[in-house]
């Protein structure tokens, strides 16, 4: 039987660059106004600039948001991914509370770990997909060894 740590520690340092560049975003064009040009020819003034840039400073802000409340409720429950045998049991945050959901190793049909984006995603035979975050392990040697055991 292995168990992985399934809890981010540092869950709002892991998202600190989103943090800092969402509110960037938001503060730069409120503070100092401008305007996209090109060539001579305007393309956006100060107003919808600071509009769009403000809305994906905000996008940003609430996704490091959520991944920090998620965190947040996986830790509390010590949330540990278990692979007894055949067995993989793992948490999952549905309508607010953690749950334990399980699998067995032959329901897998694919294992495909996404680098850019820090995502295991692992297709069960029934179609459905079960995402695993990178943050949320211990670390990439860990995930690595996961993976090796979902493999198998």
């Amino acid at each position: 039987m292995m168990t992985f740590n399934y809890s981010s520690k540092s869950s709002i340092k892991d998202n600190l660059t989103e943090i800092l560049i969402g509110a960037a975003l938001i503060i730069v064009p409120v503070v100092y106004p401008f305007g996209i040009k090109i060539g001579t020819a305007r393309i956006l003034g100060p107003l919808p600039t600071a509009i769009i840039l403000a809305l994906v400073g905000l996008y940003l802000v609430f996704k490091a948001w959520r991944k920090i409340r998620q965190a947040g409720k996986l830790s509390a429950k010590s949330s540990v991914i278990t692979v007894d045998g055949n067995n993989v049991t793992y948490p999952v945050i549905s309508k607010g509370k953690v749950e334990m959901r399980s699998f067995t190793l032959s329901e897998i049909s694919n294992v495909d770990y996404n680098y850019d984006n820090g995502i295991l995603a692992v297709s069960l035979a029934n179609g459905s997909t079960i995402r695993f975050d990178l943050d949320f392990f211990d670390g990439l040697p860990q995930l690595k060894e996961f993976v090796a055991l979902l493999k198998k």
